[in-house]
């Protein structure tokens, strides 16, 4: 099936076919992030032209590429533990100081259900990568998910980088990446913050929580931490720096 790849600035009505396989794909944890939510419209606004669609001859989106430019000039091992939420702001902020930036930060990379484990995202990754170098900048970097961590959220994330199987790096995900040519920068910890209250974590978690501590909630790469005397729950979602050198 020919397919070619649009932009959110060629084509804006795409935002809401991002926003059903948003929903389609990712976990609920996963989609409560109070950073995306505030600051995901001006995503759109200011970076059109780098929100790229892969679109399938029949109208279908295969998968998409978030991406967003920003300035920094320290070395990449000095990038934050904050990750996701970082990069969104920072690149947000740096485009209303009038910034220029000199590298492309990866968000989220997704394929629908329907295609999946076909090949796309490497098609994708590749499609970002050229983006990347046509508009002249030094990096291509990624606070990427490990896909199957929330299958072993017990695991410290500094271990199951590591794991193989059969000779293979052992998360997909992972994998894929550094098939791509990516490098491991370092892991970072504090990647997306979710922060709720007990009843807004029993509703996304589907459990009765009656007690503090760490609960295992589906989707969740690590557990939650939960105060009941102070209402809260708070849960980091550890990513892994990577990038991908231009020049």
């Amino acid at each position: 099936m020919s397919m070619s790849f649009v932009t959110l600035k060629e084509r804006r009505s795409l935002a809401e076919t991002h926003s059903e396989i948003v929903r389609e794909i990712w976990p609920q944890v996963m989609r409560s992030s109070g950073v995306a939510r505030k600051h995901w419209p001006k995503l759109d606004e200011y970076f059109g032209e780098y929100q790229l669609f892969l679109v399938a001859q029949n109208g279908d989106v295969t998968g998409f590429a978030n991406t967003i430019p920003f300035f920094w000039d320290q070395d990449l091992n000095q990038l934050p533990d904050e990750g996701w939420d970082w990069l969104i702001q920072k690149g947000i902020s740096d485009y209303e100081e009038h910034l220029r930036p000199n590298c492309l930060g990866g968000l989220q990379i997704g394929v629908s259900k329907k295609y999946q484990r076909k090949g796309y995202s490497r098609r994708i990754i590749e499609h970002a990568k050229n983006v990347a170098f046509v508009n002249e900048f030094r990096n291509f970097v990624i606070p990427i998910r490990p896909v199957l961590k929330s299958k072993y959220p017990l695991i410290e994330l500094t271990d199951y980088i590591h794991w193989k199987k059969d000779g293979k790096t052992f998360d997909p995900w992972i994998r894929v990446h550094l098939q791509s040519g990516a490098e491991i920068i370092k892991k970072c910890a504090k990647s997306m913050a979710i922060e709720k209250t007990v009843e807004q974590w029993e509703e996304i978690s589907g459990l009765s929580i009656l007690g503090s501590g760490r609960y295992i909630v589906e989707g969740a790469g690590s557990p939650v931490d939960i105060d009941v005397m102070k209402n809260t729950g708070v849960y980091y979602d550890e990513n892994i720096w990577i990038y991908y050198g231009l020049k």
